[in-house]
């Protein structure tokens, strides 16, 4: 086993417990799936390992027992397996890591941690651009608000949450399992850093609890210059081939009796239980692989009329907003004298990977006649309910046509939801930014006798948001993607979700919508900061009727007031209706299917998934490899000469062309920089070892094939689905050959 000891984890919370506990029957629906027993279908968790799933596992090739790959008693490789996430956000991670040495040595991707490299750049050091190479322990440098997390424990507690809750049902059902899982959660979440999170599986039946243990002070050890590390920038996004040393080293430290602690020089590097080994074998196709992270959503079990909604208006919605953003962007960028990790090439970045896993997910649907097929087990589950007098009382005789009727109604809801997030929160910048001062205009009204004083607290606050706000603002940008945002609102939703302010710009769309929202902007006290900054200051004296009564403001507010009086309480009504028929649904396919084997959708649990090593036939003609060499990068860069998303240090290119004698690969051989497996990975998957047969390190996951997203929404039979890793040894070669860290591969477990 490549084990050699295993405990981890990634942030610290002083003590402090959450319970987050789901029991929304619709909610499950997007998280739940049920599938036979094939290992290289789907997600399992750590416990799942066992019986039926160990053998399908051992029979691929798998050489771990149950035990080597979780044990409640002692260390283990789930132990090993880590999360990334922002500060105080254990739960919602937004990566995957593992620990690859005794002292708390971290394995993650390059672009899993390049915000958090990027914040500590300065113009000295710019760690993003010219990488981050620490040569001794002294030098590792403290990433704020990244935290790694490790699961301790995960176990059932389903007696436990559903004790005494006899026949109780809505609102006091959910109100005895919270309580339930309070009593849980603080018996069994104990320690400096630990934090415990039940989760519902299966409407219900099922009930997990994990804990984690949660570390703060986390440090770069090493990672390569994005012109490595991301070679091939956007524009090899969710492509092949793919050259990649998509890799970062980072370090957890603790305090000194080895519990997470907040960053202090004073802390050591941490020592977990359990940590994985690294082989220099490499791989070739067919081999056995596995891999474990932190896959954050699929929605295997989505019924057909719920997935063509889901697809066709909601995904479709995304990819043509992301196409606005992304030409935008990609026109700014090209006349931008900035470096490669500029603000255009990130918001070009941002929207390309959305269009292209839009339209990916889109096209693999189509082209995958996935909902005929739910269409088909829709219809058998209805026959089998029909079948049997007993079944049909129980679950209904038009249980699936009352769901889809109900979806009807809803998938309206969640569309106008979507175009809320869209054009409020992700559209233009000066929306949410309206929003901060919301507070400040409510305490006005309140006229309250220390009215005064909270205001002038309130504008402390704001102050510092807003010169922070107005230091990437770009009032030209800005209006341009509220007019585009604004005309697809209005082209797409019903005008009984337009606020009072939205319908004065209706009367302007479409001839003169320009004109309107440039005249908005340029006489609104949010165009700048210095108006903005004396805005705060007069508001004291002239209260804030100079903003509450501005049409930028307004305009930006009534997204919000029509969210929270009209989309979400409409939305609530069908989503309780949803809940119940939903529940119902899953209990009937669980009978329908008993003996079959549950493998829960992603939803930010550990989970590991296997497949092989395996070459890919994306479209008629074009034949897809499994492996990427130095040789192939080389000539990448200099097919694209002068395009930046392909620019190579020069030393790393003589690296290439003179190769000198490697640990890792010998002068024979051409190093191998990335490789395909057919192993199930979503979002969140990024930063995961891809293990061998005997647990050891070959690869990490860092992206996969756009033909092939639709596995989101089933993985049976998707034989374009693939998942891109980065060859392990290509990592040892890059810092052994080009890093300066050679103190990192002492430290080890090589094999």
């Amino acid at each position: 086993c490549s084990l050699v000891g295993s405990e981890m984890c990634i942030r610290d919370r002083q003590n402090t417990m959450k319970l987050t506990t789901i029991i929304s029957a619709f909610y499950l629906f997007c998280l739940l799936c049920i599938q036979p027993v094939h290992a290289d279908g789907g997600f399992w968790l750590p416990t799942q390992i066992q019986g039926k799933v160990h053998q399908a596992m051992k029979k691929q090739g798998l050489r771990l027992s149950e035990k080597d790959i979780y044990d409640i008693n002692q260390s283990c490789l789930s132990n090993a397996i880590l999360s990334l996430s922002y500060d105080n956000s254990t739960f919602s991670p937004s990566a995957s890591a593992s620990f690859i040495s005794g002292e708390g040595l971290v394995l993650t991707n390059f672009h899993c941690v390049a915000r958090y490299l990027e914040h500590i750049s300065d113009a000295n050091h710019d760690y993003v651009k010219h990488g981050c190479w620490a040569t001794q322990r002294s030098e590792e440098t403290y990433l704020p608000n990244l935290q790694v997390n490790q699961l301790i424990t995960i176990k059932d507690v389903t007696t436990e949450i559903t004790q005494d809750t006899g026949n109780l049902t809505d609102q006091a059902l959910t109100q005895k399992i919270n309580e339930n899982g309070n009593k849980i959660v603080k018996s069994q979440a104990k320690g400096r850093g630990v934090e415990g999170k039940i989760y519902s599986l299966f409407g219900g039946r099922q009930y997990i609890l994990a804990v984690f243990r949660c570390f703060k002070d986390v440090r770069i050890v090493a990672a390569p210059p994005i012109s490595i590390g991301k070679f091939g920038g956007d524009t090899d996004n969710w492509q092949w081939p793919r050259y990649s040393a998509d890799f970062a080293i980072l370090r957890v430290y603790a305090n000194d009796k080895n519990q997470p602690a907040a960053y202090n020089k004073q802390n050591r590097p941490y020592q977990p239980d359990a940590h994985l080994s690294i082989s220099t074998k490499g791989v070739k196709p067919d081999d056995f692989v596995m891999v474990a992270g932190y896959p954050a959503q699929t929605r295997q079990y989505v019924p057909s009329f719920a997935l063509e909604k889901i697809v066709f208006k909601d995904t479709q919605a995304e990819a043509d907003i992301a196409k606005i953003k992304l030409d935008f962007y990609t026109q700014r960028k090209e006349t931008a004298a900035d470096s490669l990790y500029s603000y255009y090439n990130i918001k070009a970045g941002s929207a390309a990977n959305v269009y292209l896993k839009s339209i990916g997910e889109i096209s693999g649907v189509k082209e995958s006649g996935i909902i005929a097929r739910k269409q088909q087990e829709e219809q058998a589950m209805t026959g089998w309910i029909l079948s049997d007098d007993t079944r049909t009382q129980r679950y209904g005789a038009t249980l699936l046509d009352d769901m889809k009727a109900n979806y009807e109604r809803l998938t309206q809801l969640n569309f106008t939801d979507q175009m809320f997030r869209e054009v409020a929160l992700y559209g233009a910048n000066v929306i949410p930014f309206a929003g901060k001062f919301e507070k400040l205009v409510q305490m006005e009204q309140r006229k309250s006798k220390n009215v005064k004083t909270a205001m002038k607290g309130e504008i402390r606050k704001l102050k510092p948001l807003t010169v922070a706000f107005y230091r990437d603002f770009r009032p030209e940008d800005d209006k341009y993607i509220m007019k585009k945002m604004l005309a697809y609102y209005l082209e797409h939703v019903d005008s009984i979700f337009y606020s009072t302010a939205l319908k004065k710009v209706e009367k302007h769309y479409p001839q003169h919508l320009s004109a309107y929202i440039d005249s908005l902007y340029d006489h609104s006290p949010l165009r700048n900061q210095e108006s903005m900054l004396a805005l705060l200051d007069s508001v004291p004296t002239q209260g804030t009727a100079a903003l509450s009564q501005d049409g930028l403001y307004q305009l930006s507010l009534g997204f919000y007031l029509v969210y929270v009086e009209k989309i979400n309480r409409l939305k609530q009504a069908y989503q309780n209706k949803n809940m119940k028929l939903y529940s119902l649904y899953l209990q009937a396919y669980a009978e329908k299917n008993k003996g079959t084997q549950i493998a829960f959708d992603a939803n930010r649990t550990l989970r590991y998934s296997t497949g092989k090593v395996k070459a890919a036939v994306p479209s008629e003609g074009v034949i897809y490899t499994p492996f990427t060499t130095v040789d192939g990068m080389l000539s990448r860069h200099r097919l694209y000469a002068g395009n930046k998303d392909f620019n190579l240090p020069a030393r790393f290119v003589k690296l290439i062309e003179h190769r000198q004698p490697s640990n890792y690969f010998s002068q024979k051989v051409t190093p191998t920089c990335c490789f395909l497996t057919d192993a199930h990975t979503t979002s969140g998957s990024s930063g995961s070892p891809v293990l061998n047969a005997k647990g050891e390190v070959v690869g990490i996951n860092f992206d996969r094939i756009w033909q092939g997203l639709s596995s989101d929404y089933e993985t049976a039979g998707n034989e374009k689905s693939r998942n891109i890793a980065v060859d392990i040894r290509y990592v040892l070669w890059t810092l052994e050959q080009y890093s300066r860290s050679q103190y990192i591969l002492d430290e080890l477990d090589i094999h």
